[in-house]
């Protein structure tokens, strides 16, 4: 699993962030590393992320500013984004500069020690909307990056979250709960 810079704030047995970061990489900036990306390389972005919401509260430890490389490539007209430290996503692009990712995973947060499953089933969605500069490769982009937590009522009808809240020694204020940055990068 990828490693959220605010994941070792998560109290001990929960994968509360863990789910999340595996999808879409709010992830620590380790450097460059190669790319695995399907498609034609656009390159390595130095990205800048400011925090525009928290809907979450403060158990997250959301970094601002946040500052991370990321890896764009192409292929025909689907864009494939991989922050370093995170796992790829992509999305179709509804112009040659426009794209807009959306990324959903769901998984049990609270299973015990023993590993057996808790009545929390959270769902975390990552989108990742992003305008590239026309130049080719893109030398720049500027765009938002969020990330909704809920509980997923998809999974069993008997979810229940409130564990995941502050209120009884969770990590969330309240669910749902959102995180938005604005962001730009810049070609390395």
């Amino acid at each position: 699993m990828v490693t959220y810079p605010f994941e070792r704030r998560v109290r001990s047995g929960k994968q509360v962030i863990a789910m999340a970061c595996s999808m879409a990489g709010l992830a620590i900036a380790c450097g460059p590393t190669a790319s695995t990306l399907p498609g034609t390389a656009l390159g390595t972005y130095n990205v800048s992320g400011s925090l525009q919401s928290n809907s979450c509260g403060g158990g997250l430890g959301a970094p601002n500013p946040w500052n991370f490389t990321a890896q764009m490539s192409q292929d025909g007209t689907t864009l494939y984004w991989e922050p370093s430290g995170g796992t790829q996503i992509y999305g179709a692009m509804s112009s040659s500069t426009k794209v807009d990712i959306t990324s959903t995973q769901t998984a049990n947060v609270d299973a015990t020690e023993g590993g057996a499953e808790g009545p929390c089933d959270l769902q975390s969605t990552t989108a990742v909307d992003l305008t590239l500069s026309a130049s080719s490769p893109p030398a720049a982009f500027t765009g938002t990056i969020t990330y909704t937590f809920a509980a997923s009522t998809g999974v069993s009808s008997t979810t229940d979250c409130t564990d995941q809240l502050t209120a009884s020694g969770g990590t969330y204020d309240t669910l749902p709960c959102t995180l938005s940055y604005t962001v730009t990068g810049s070609r390395q």
